[in-house]
């Protein structure tokens, strides 16, 4: 069961990370990342994991060249309110709000950074 769970988890964690409108991922290189991490996985199992997923609310698109999890995007003036925001926010502590103002900014530097490799 907890091998289940995992892949479940797995599936999701690569389509959160590695995939939006423009880079969709196939059933089979999704199952092939996470063969190449945790050990066995088929196509057909992650098939079944990212209908699990959609069965959940996660809003994850089928097109003809594979499977993305469709997120709204911030622009990069929204980011930034978000993390002022953050910081500037009553209830956590400093070290706390700076860690989810540090976690936010990766999240979307990895978007970014994709998003400015493909326009060079």
């Amino acid at each position: 069961m907890a091998c289940k769970k995992n892949s479940i988890i797995a599936v999701l964690k690569i389509l959160e990370s590695n995939t939006d409108e423009q880079h969709p991922m196939t059933q089979t290189k999704i199952a092939d990342w996470i063969a190449d991490a945790k050990g066995c996985c088929d196509r057909k199992t992650v098939g079944r994991n990212i209908r699990f997923l959609q069965d959940l609310g996660y809003p994850i698109v089928k097109t003809p060249k594979g499977f993305y999890l469709s997120m709204k995007k911030f622009s990069l003036e929204e980011a930034e309110f978000i993390q002022k925001a953050i910081l500037a926010a009553n209830g956590k502590s400093g070290e706390e709000k700076s860690e989810l103002a540090e976690r936010l900014q990766k999240i979307l530097y990895r978007i970014y950074l994709r998003e400015y490799k493909e326009e060079l």
